[in-house]
């Protein structure tokens, strides 16, 4: 059975029949993994997302599952709170529209810099420092599978070896998945983080590289000064840079497979 959704389908109709009400909605063509809609309706505004293949359909279950555990945990932190559904056998979410915009669109003073590193890092220690119930997988693990659907026969495995070494380094609980796309900043301010469908243990520096390799190498400055206040131990720089040659890799692939099985995907102009 399909557990995923299609361009073809009829999200208006799906999405009215979880709320009625809705008025109106707009697409957001630039969700990689997941068809993403926001809605507007009488009680207000609403994030639809529906996974494009099986394997986003495992994912935002695993996501939604987490988010719960973390939310009763963590009742203030900066995560949406999300509502797993399902139409037909597929699952698909829903979560109140938070008011911000995308750090991928914002361009910040060296002040906002600063603020970003120091909420970021707050946020990543709170997270490594929780215990979920639920089974997760290391990262290199997940991104082992995911190149199964991205690789198209040609993935080369070896690439991974700097994020399996440095997780042979110590594991905590990471996002995964911390690019600014997934970072909503309103103010200059951190107000939330999505997209924890990638969330995994791995190097507490998985997710700073991660970051760092798609903002430039200008706000390393930033967060290792930070990250020194943290953790108490200085930011390699080796490690990060090799690190981010792992997360360029996966991207370059999944990238290739966007283009060649989901035109309709709008990407960063990087990636263009």
């Amino acid at each position: 059975m399909r557990k995923y959704f299609k361009v073809s389908d009829d999200f208006f109709s799906i999405m009215q029949s979880y709320l009625p009400t809705i008025k109106s909605y707009k697409h957001i063509s630039t969700g990689w993994t997941n068809f993403v809609f926001i809605a507007k309706a009488k009680n207000g505004k609403f994030v639809f997302r529906f996974p494009r293949n099986h394997f986003f359909s495992e994912a935002l279950e695993k996501e939604c599952q987490f988010l719960a555990e973390f939310n009763n945990s963590f009742p203030d932190a900066k995560v949406p709170q999300i509502k797993l559904l399902n139409f037909k056998g597929r699952p698909f979410s829903v979560y109140p529209y938070i008011n911000g915009k995308p750090l991928s669109q914002c361009k910040l003073s060296k002040r906002n810099k600063k603020r970003l590193a120091e909420d970021v890092l707050c946020f990543l220690n709170q997270l490594g420092q929780f215990s979920p119930t639920m089974k997760l997988e290391r990262t290199s693990q997940f991104l082992r599978r995911l190149a199964k659907v991205s690789g198209e026969g040609d993935y080369d495995l070896k690439k991974h070896l700097a994020l399996i070494k440095a997780e042979g380094r110590g594991l905590v609980l990471t996002h995964g998945d911390l690019n600014p796309g997934n970072i909503l900043i309103s103010k200059g301010r951190v107000v939330c983080i999505f997209d924890f469908a990638f969330v995994s243990y791995s190097s507490k520096l998985d997710d700073i590289a991660r970051l760092i390799g798609r903002l430039g190498e200008d706000y390393f400055d930033y967060f290792a000064k930070q990250f020194k206040s943290v953790y108490g131990t200085d930011l390699s720089r080796k490690q990060i840079d090799d690190l981010i040659s792992v997360w360029d890799y996966v991207e370059q692939k999944y990238v290739q497979y966007i283009k060649a099985k989901h035109p309709d995907i709008v990407l960063p102009s990087k990636f263009s």
